[in-house]
């Protein structure tokens, strides 16, 4: 139930992406009171503009104890599709994905895969078939996982932040954080409208989450994704992960992404990040050559240094806690991120997480 004014709440969120939804979704359903503190017009600033493939990426596969949480997380992510989308509308697109990996990659890598079972080698008509319309390169191999999935980063967020205010969260738009300061028995929020209290905050707002009187000494920085909507006839009939990926979106069209770029706060398209995809694209599927760019997008993921998510007690502190850094799988992880956190803040059980998770190890400091 919502806090009464003279009640801080349980906990306050500052950041309503789908981090920070899915979270306040967990807590709220344990109980706890929750305040989700937003500083845009429309929730989610970057989580509107993302879409993207949510499997687990054979980049972390050197790092077992991630990559097999990563797994855990498109389980739980498929429970929210099967949960949510009969009640709040489709935000997925389930079709194989088609992984275009280098013979580099598979003297790495093939013996783990192959022991994992994520997909099986494709080549010759096979490959034609599983990939219709596709101009592939001889140069490189190809695993087929049936267990592709997209997801529409705003109708996500739009399912979870529904669930969120069924539940009793109170949700605040145009609320400004510039300061989060921990005392003995609770959390001042500094506001540009005023100050809040509340018994432990979560930052949560991605990108911006080392702002000024935030998480500052935590390290969490944007990197900028570019994508491009494509308004086409042609059928896609699974999602190409390569240099970039090409994929179904949920309405019609074909997505065509993401850039990964240091490029500060700055958040504009670029023609040569827009350029670099629409090459990609045409080149991969010669028929999208007739298609129509019907969006063009960028928007700002968090990083780490570490390159993994940031979750757990800010170091120095025991009040104030940090969910960031999730990178390009932001949308496939926010729900298992969500339930480990809660499991974190509520019983003290932080186990579910990976180590390499922990804002302090991930500092150099102590656990």
């Amino acid at each position: 139930m919502p806090s009464s004014p003279s009640s801080p709440p349980d906990f306050t969120l500052i950041g309503g992406g789908i981090v920070g939804a899915c979270l306040a979704e967990e807590l709220s359903a344990d109980g706890a009171s929750v305040l989700v503190l937003d500083s845009g017009d429309e929730p989610g600033h970057s989580t509107n503009r993302a879409a993207g493939v949510a499997v687990p990426s054979l980049r972390y596969l050197d790092d077992r104890e991630f990559y097999d949480w990563l797994r855990t997380a498109k389980r739980d992510l498929d429970a929210d599709v099967a949960r949510l989308e009969p009640e709040y509308g489709a935000f997925s697109v389930a079709r194989p994905i088609l992984r275009a990996l280098r013979e580099t990659d598979v003297a790495a890598h093939g013996d783990v895969l192959d022991g994992l079972g994520v997909g099986a080698w494709v080549e010759g008509d096979a490959l034609a078939d599983a990939a219709p319309g596709l101009r592939l390169p001889s140069s490189r191999r190809y695993l087929l996982d049936p267990d592709g999935l997209m997801i529409d980063g705003r109708r996500y967020l739009d399912a979870v932040r529904r669930r969120c205010l069924a539940q009793g969260v109170d949700w605040r738009q145009g609320i400004t954080v510039r300061e989060v300061r921990e005392e003995t028995t609770s959390v001042c929020v500094v506001t540009a409208d005023g100050t809040l209290r509340a018994d432990r905050v979560v930052i949560t707002a991605g990108a911006w989450s080392s702002g000024k009187g935030l998480a500052e000494a935590t390290g969490v920085r944007p990197q900028r994704g570019q994508m491009a909507v494509l308004r086409t006839e042609e059928e896609l009939g699974c999602i190409l992960s390569s240099a970039y990926y090409l994929a179904p979106g949920v309405g019609d069209d074909v997505i065509v992404g993401a850039t990964e770029e240091d490029a500060g706060f700055a958040e504009h398209v670029t023609t040569e990040g827009i350029a670099g995809l629409l090459r990609f694209a045409t080149t991969a599927m010669p028929g999208l050559g007739a298609s129509v760019p019907a969006e063009l997008r960028a928007g700002l993921r968090p990083v780490s240094g570490t390159g993994r998510p940031l979750a757990g007690a800010v170091p120095g502190h025991g009040r104030i806690f940090l969910s960031a850094g999730h990178a390009g799988h932001g949308l496939l992880s926010a729900r298992a991120t969500g339930k480990g956190m809660a499991a974190g803040l509520l019983g003290d059980d932080w186990e579910v997480l990976p180590y390499s998770m922990c804002p302090s190890h991930a500092l150099g400091g102590a656990a």
